[in-house]
């Protein structure tokens, strides 16, 4: 028999929602040892640590509630070919796998489906508002952004397609290098992605700030010199 030394983790990352992918040694783990993986924004993905009579404490923070859960296993547990699934007890979603790398990759293409699915279901109904935090707000703009920029639908009427994402406490500003365009999106209210929905293409003015804001009709529009 062979038994497999080498596990795959796969999570969807707790602060910029990317899935992210490691390679944990089961070997580098048979004694007492504790690990921190982070993820490419720089936060961190799982914490292992590894306790006698081989067991591992997996420690995980939560997209979709914000806290961190934690699971114990036996060391059999991360070896077999089966999946083991990473999940928010409150929400009873998945957000990881632990298992071979082609079992945890093809699990985890419906991660990010599933939380965009949860995002939008909150969009929509009026009674989730307490539940909408500014983190869902923030990660569908930014998929919404990313449509665009996909289409050829998001630049700057100079001609630059390369726009710079900076996310804030309240906002998302697009910024174009090449002359003094700016774009404000404001992230303190969820209308914002309704009216996002709405717009096929945003494109800067140059050398103008541009403002969108859920309480601006028509295409909420503002521009300052």
């Amino acid at each position: 028999m062979i038994i497999p030394t080498v596990a795959t983790i796969g999570i969807q990352c707790a602060q910029c929602g990317e899935l992210q992918f490691r390679t944990l040694s089961v070997f580098a783990h048979s004694h007492f040892n504790k690990e921190s993986y982070c993820g490419a924004c720089g936060a961190p993905l799982t914490t292992l640590t590894t306790y006698a009579r081989g067991r591992y404490c997996l420690e995980y923070p939560c997209i979709y509630c914000g806290e961190t859960h934690y699971i114990v296993v036996k060391r059999e547990v991360m070896r077999r070919e089966s999946l083991l699934e990473l999940s928010c007890p409150a929400k009873e979603l998945p957000v990881g796998y632990v298992g071979t790398q082609n079992e945890v990759v093809n699990a985890c293409q419906d991660l990010k489906r599933t939380f965009v699915q949860v995002a939008s279901e909150l969009v929509k109904d009026e009674e989730s508002e307490a539940e909408f935090e500014n983190f869902y707000v923030v990660y569908a703009v930014m998929e919404k952004l990313s449509q665009m920029v996909e289409r050829g639908q998001l630049g700057c009427r100079c001609g630059n397609h390369n726009l710079v994402v900076e996310i804030l406490s309240d906002r998302i500003e697009l910024s174009c290098g090449n002359c003094q365009a700016l774009g404000v999106i404001h992230t303190d209210n969820k209308d914002i992605l309704r009216i996002l929905d709405r717009m096929v293409s945003i494109f800067l003015e140059e050398s103008k700030t541009w403002f969108l804001l859920d309480s601006y009709p028509g295409h909420n529009l503002v521009k300052n010199k």
